[in-house]
């Protein structure tokens, strides 16, 4: 098929070194606040639990950030060494669970998105860290990581889960076969005015649980295609000045108009990526490809004027950032239609 797109301060002084074993010093309540604590006990089903564990290290990440800019070390390394106690018993609560069905459930999925983001931020912390203590940042981001592989296996399968555990940045024309994402060390997180984190393409956990259920690649084309028009609709509804009408919270409400002409852009590249995938390992069929394809280029063309009154807005802000980041989306936009047009038989130009 004529189609390829493109081709994670503290150390002896404060306490003795995070070990890298099982071993914790910490018990669960002493992890865990005591309503915390309370609700684990009153909750034996797995899910809940792990629901649980996903809000705690939520909560943490935000404490975790806000004491490292304060530079308040003694709780940044009593914190450290919490962290990487919770994620011993997050693994051993997965351990003890035999069916199927709760290991891969939608709450463990969640968990492990919210993993990947703590790594993040666990890496953007060490990078300002006094170099002295950046060890001890590493070695509690990879007992997070070793959670999430635990996780992962129990979703995917053991090799399957090795391969997304992997630690590497993507490259362009290759794919991470699991969910096409970046991987923990691709780029860092940020802390927005809400308090909350979010990913370096800037989707939503909702939408990254999409992808992940969605394997197939017309499903999943349809997903990244839904992500790239929400952010348009959302940025068109700002310029406009009109009112947010849905019942339901806004889920890009804390999003600036960078991160959604950012989270457009991954989409776009994300789409790109998982067609040159299929195509190069012949993992779908040339039906889904060309399926995919013709998704890609009606909808492409749809949304490369809209990207031209964003270019304005940046202008007329005098945004920088913003005038860049839409550069690249238009060009992302532009391979796409012309490599979308290509795969579909036209002749290259």
């Amino acid at each position: 098929m004529p189609f390829l797109f493109a081709t994670l301060f503290l150390t002896a002084n404060l306490f003795n070194p995070l070990q890298a074993e099982e071993e914790v010093d910490f018990c669960l309540h002493d992890v865990l606040t005591a309503r915390e604590f309370q609700k684990y006990q009153s909750k034996p089903k797995y899910r809940d639990r792990i629901d649980l564990f996903r809000n705690a290290f939520d909560r943490r990440a935000n404490l975790l950030r806000r004491y490292v800019q304060r530079k308040e070390i003694e709780k940044t390394a009593d914190l450290l060494r919490k962290l990487h106690a919770l994620s011993h018993y997050a693994a051993e609560e997965s351990s003890n669970v035999k069916n199927p069905k709760d290991l891969r459930s939608r709450q463990v999925k969640k968990l492990e998105i919210r993993l990947r983001k703590l790594i993040e931020t666990m890496n953007d912390l060490k990078s300002t860290a006094p170099f002295e203590y950046q060890d001890d940042f590493e070695i509690t981001a990879q007992a997070l990581q070793d959670l999430r592989k635990t996780l992962l296996t129990q979703i995917f399968g053991e090799a399957m889960a090795a391969l997304k555990s992997t630690r590497r940045e993507p490259k362009r024309g290759t794919i991470d076969l699991l969910t096409s994402l970046h991987s923990p060390a691709s780029e860092t997180s940020v802390e927005t005015r809400s308090g909350h984190l979010q990913s370096s393409d800037r989707f939503t956990d909702e939408e990254y649980l999409k992808i992940q259920e969605n394997q197939r690649l017309d499903k999943r084309v349809e997903v990244f295609l839904e992500i790239a028009q929400s952010r348009l609709e959302e940025i068109r509804r700002r310029r406009e000045n009109k009112e947010w009408e849905k019942d339901e919270e806004n889920p890009l409400g804390f999003y600036t108009y960078w991160d959604m002409v950012h989270a457009y852009q991954k989409a776009i590249d994300a789409i790109m990526i998982n067609i040159d995938e299929k195509a190069i390992y012949k993992i779908a069929s040339e039906k889904d490809i060309r399926n995919s394809l013709k998704k890609l280029y009606k909808r492409i063309q749809e949304f490369i004027p809209q990207l031209e009154p964003i270019k304005q807005l940046a202008i007329d802000l005098q945004d920088e950032a913003l005038y860049k980041e839409l550069i690249k989306a238009q060009e992302t936009s532009i391979i796409a239609q012309k490599g979308a047009l290509y795969g579909l038989g036209a002749p290259e130009q």
